[in-house]
């Protein structure tokens, strides 16, 4: 039998001869962290916290963490606080967590906080210094958890550290050098070994008989205050510096509650805890919240050794997560999209997530055909939605899968909502004040006065169930000059999953089309000034922007030449704490580089040498060449010369931008502003007509259009206006009252989806396929 499956049945073996879990009373009016923590390791003691992954011994309790463990190890913390200088008072000292470390050793340091009577403050550590020091000033934090050993100081203690010990150190080095902090005191965050000596050697558990009266006796640093935070987290700092998110009592609550709003049971499911970052809201009500409310078991990489003999903490990845969950025989897991796209492309990761009761995604959209394979393959996809000011907005998880309809989820009925039409089929989603449920919206919960929070999400409904989507960001809109709106999320979703693709980031707003900023992943990077190369690796992920205009709306589409690749080793785009782009910060910072690139589409598509020979003179076929490359450039057709434009689908919106672009290239090349007719293209619909007409232009010569027949042109559609008029009253009229029309007139429009009839009588409608 092999470690993962001995590993899974042995926490069956022991989930049926365990305790049952004793729910704790979480609508009681005076719940707090303290009182919650107790009861658990009072009342639940033997009952599973989490379970490890990895183990190598055949004794059940070697991958069992009980309460009652997790209880001496929240005492550990909560007296190695008590034996530091920190001072007591009224305020409950405000105590910062800045590490990536593992899941188990930080909802550990949290629960050893709060049980100490401080307020734990998770800091994301992929924030900049700037950032942190702005955190740390605004909380009034005095005191931080850091992942390396501040003590250490010669150079032969620093080479055995890690490399996660020496960025951590840096960064907080760096942030200690502003001299816009004063009197921090660092603590190194305690390792798994230290919390869970036992995990070292793998030997049993000894049960703490003394766990009550060890509780019993911990001071409390500070005094009870019903209206203080609890827990401090922070925003992702998308469109400026991270603020802080306080959670007082009544936030804390709402959070435990979310999942009474649910039809899902999570007592006794094991859920991948490893897999979301811990200093996360997304993982920490994951991995945490649902253990700590329901009994949910968290499952964790078991800590190892590193050959000097200290614990090693492991970053998650789509193959060490997996190896993991199958030997823990985890049944709920939550995943970004991008670790879902890796499993969606192994058949072997796609059998197992098939026996998950739940697979969770959010973080980020999730493009289209990931989702739909992963439905088709029978996984039981549910989208997660939340944010840290509200905590679940989504339900956790509906009753069952919504199957094909995976992109939307049902709004929780803990929340009082509201949806304000934006226009386009949007809502933004607006969350009131309730008795179920309040925001974390201030410092202290000193009134319960009414809340309306606007959380800048869009939503769509869906078309016949009370289901929702997400579009994107009401900040995040780009309005073009001819106000068409762009939500840019979904397109840059679909680009980002290109592998050559690290990150990216559409602009516009003001102009008149969408351009696209594009990062490329390690192993692509070229160099901005390297024209071919550049060319090179445009042509590399062009499937990914043909995709991308596939899903978008006309307007939205992108083209060749606004397309701004950029250099990481140069300018390296700004990132959230989510490893998000920072979308205003990237906007600021390539400002100048936009507006160039603007400013090339607009002077000239195509250089003049590309269309003249040695002697100026114009040459047809690189003519018709150029003429090909604008049309390919802009239209995501893929049309032959001779194909006509409008009867292959060819829109308004990309009929004008080739047009623009036309007159661009007859601009350049006469050296003098042309006029080009707006109703070009539907003259000369077709690659060959358009650069026949402009071959003569630019040539000068007596333009080719003028000597075919009006009548030969016409002819087409008034064969059509004849044939769907035949049986039309012909209506002559004199004064406005005769222009109200009979009962058995039927109108006619006709338009790129055909040509309707509609007898104004009965109001029946038929539509044709015409071609024009």
């Amino acid at each position: 039998m092999s470690i993962g499956t001995s590993a899974f049945t042995r926490y069956k073996a022991f989930q049926t001869s365990s305790p049952v879990f004793k729910t704790p009373d979480l609508t009681c009016h005076d719940l707090t962290p303290t009182k919650l923590i107790d009861f658990h390791l009072l009342n639940n003691s033997t009952y599973p916290f989490g379970i490890l992954a990895g183990s190598t011994k055949s004794n059940l309790v070697n991958d069992i963490i009980t309460w009652n463990e997790v209880g001496s190890a929240i005492v550990k913390v909560a007296q190695g606080l008590n034996e530091v200088q920190i001072e007591k008072s009224t305020t409950a000292p405000v105590i910062g967590i800045i590490a990536s470390s593992d899941p188990l050793v930080y909802f550990t340091t949290l629960l050893g906080i709060m049980r100490a009577g401080c307020v734990p403050f998770a800091i994301s550590p992929r924030n900049s210094t700037a950032a942190i020091i702005h955190l740390i000033k605004s909380t009034g934090s005095k005191t931080l958890y850091v992942q390396f050993d501040p003590t250490l100081s010669s150079n032969q203690d620093l080479e055995r550290i890690s490399l996660v010990e020496k960025t951590n150190r840096k960064q907080i080095i760096d942030v200690l050098k502003s001299g816009e902090l004063q009197h921090i005191q660092l603590l190194e965050l305690p390792s798994a070994h230290t919390l869970f000596p036992r995990l070292v050697n793998g030997s049993e558990y000894s049960f703490n008989s003394n766990l009550p009266q060890q509780l019993a006796s911990m001071v409390n640093l500070n005094q009870v205050d019903y209206a203080a935070p609890v827990m401090i987290l922070h925003s992702s700092g998308t469109t400026a510096f991270p603020k802080p998110i306080y959670l007082n009592r009544f936030n804390f609550q709402g959070w435990m509650l979310a999942s009474r709003y649910s039809r899902f049971s999570w007592t006794g499911e094991i859920t991948a805890a490893m897999v979301l970052p811990a200093f996360h809201a997304m993982g920490i009500h994951f991995g945490l919240v649902n253990t700590l409310s329901d009994g949910a078991v968290s499952g964790f990489f078991r800590p190892e050794l590193s050959p000097d003999g200290r614990c090693m903490t492991k970053n998650p990845n789509s193959v060490n997560v997996m190896e993991a969950m199958r030997s823990l025989g985890c049944t709920v897991a939550a995943f970004s999209p991008m670790m879902l796209g890796e499993y969606a492309s192994d058949r072997s990761s796609l059998n197992f997530l098939k026996t998950l009761k739940r697979v969770g995604f959010g973080g980020g959209p999730l493009t289209v055909e990931i989702g739909n394979k992963l439905i088709e393959e029978g996984v039981q996809l549910s989208a997660m939605f939340g944010s840290t000011e509200v905590g679940i907005i989504a339900t956790l998880f509906p009753e069952r899968c919504l199957g094909v309809d995976w992109e939307y989820f049902e709004i929780s009925s803990q929340l009082t909502t509201r949806l304000v039409p934006q226009g386009d089929g949007l809502y933004e989603l607006v969350i009131l004040s309730s008795i179920r449920h309040r925001c974390s919206l201030a410092q202290r919960l000193d009134d319960l006065t009414p809340q309306t929070y606007h959380t800048n999400d869009l939503l769509s409904k869906h078309p016949t169930l009370p289901l929702y989507r997400i579009v994107g960001r009401k900040d995040d809109q780009i309005m073009l000059s001819n106000s068409e709106k762009t939500n840019p999320g979904p397109l840059e979703a679909i680009l980002t999953f290109n592998p050559a693709i690290k990150g990216a980031l559409m602009f516009g707003r003001g102009k008149p089309q969408n351009g696209v900023l594009i990062e490329p992943e390690e192993g692509y990077v070229v160099d901005a000034t390297d024209v071919e190369a550049m060319k090179k690796y445009i042509d590399l992920i062009w499937p990914a922007i043909e995709e991308t205009n596939r899903f978008a709306p006309t307007h939205s589409r992108l083209t060749r030449g606004l397309i701004l690749v950029i250099d990481p080793r140069v300018n390296p785009i700004p990132k959230t704490n989510k490893g998000q782009v920072a979308r205003v910060k990237t906007l600021e910072m390539f400002s100048d580089e936009i507006e160039a690139i603007y400013s090339r589409d607009q002077l000239f598509t195509v250089s003049k040498n590309v269309i003249v020979d040695s002697n100026e003179e114009v040459v047809r076929e690189r003519v018709l060449a150029s003429v090909r490359e604008i049309v390919k450039a802009v239209s995501s057709l893929n049309l032959k010369d001779e194909d006509d434009f409008f009867v292959q689908g060819c829109d308004s919106m990309s009929a004008m931008q080739i047009r623009s672009k036309v007159a661009q290239l007859v601009t350049a090349t006469l050296k003098k502003d042309s006029t080009v007719p707006p109703n070009i293209l539907y003259q000369h619909s077709s690659i060959l007509r358009l650069s026949a007409w402009t071959f003569d232009i630019l040539s000068k010569r007596k333009l080719t259009h003028e000597l075919e027949s009006r009548d030969a042109q016409c002819a087409p559609l008034r064969s059509m206006i004849e044939k769907y008029t035949s049986t039309v009253t012909i209506l002559k009229h004199e004064t406005a009252v005769s222009l109200l029309v009979p009962h058995e007139v039927a109108i006619i429009r006709i338009g790129r989806s055909g040509l309707e009839v509609k007898d104004s009588q009965v109001l029946r409608r038929r539509k044709f396929p015409v071609s024009i």
